[in-house]
C-alpha cells in the first residue's frame, strides 16, 4: 500500500460524498453506489458514518473498466 502525504505547495484532493461524485461525474447515483459498495474504489468512512470518495480514484475505476475501442486521445 503506497501512501503519498501532500508536499507543503500541494492541498491534499477533498473528499466528496457519493452523491456529489455521482453529480460531477453525471452519473446516476445508485451506479456509484453500486460500484462503492462492490468495492471498485475505496471508500472513507469518517466520524459521522457517511462514505467519502476521491473523485480520482472514482476516475481511475472507470477508466480501468472501460473495454474495446481505441485508447488514443
Amino acid at each position: 500500500m503506497n501512501i503519498s502525504f501532500p508536499t507543503e505547495h500541494e492541498a491534499p484532493e477533498p473528499l466528496l460524498t457519493i452523491g456529489a461524485a455521482a453529480g460531477r461525474l453525471s452519473l446516476p447515483l445508485f451506479k456509484v453506489r453500486r460500484a462503492a459498495k462492490a468495492g471498485l474504489f475505496p471508500t472513507y468512512t469518517l466520524f459521522n458514518g457517511r462514505r467519502l470518495v476521491r473523485l480520482s480514484e472514482v476516475i481511475a475505476a472507470i477508466d480501468a473498466s472501460r473495454s474495446g475501442g481505441s485508447n488514443d486521445k
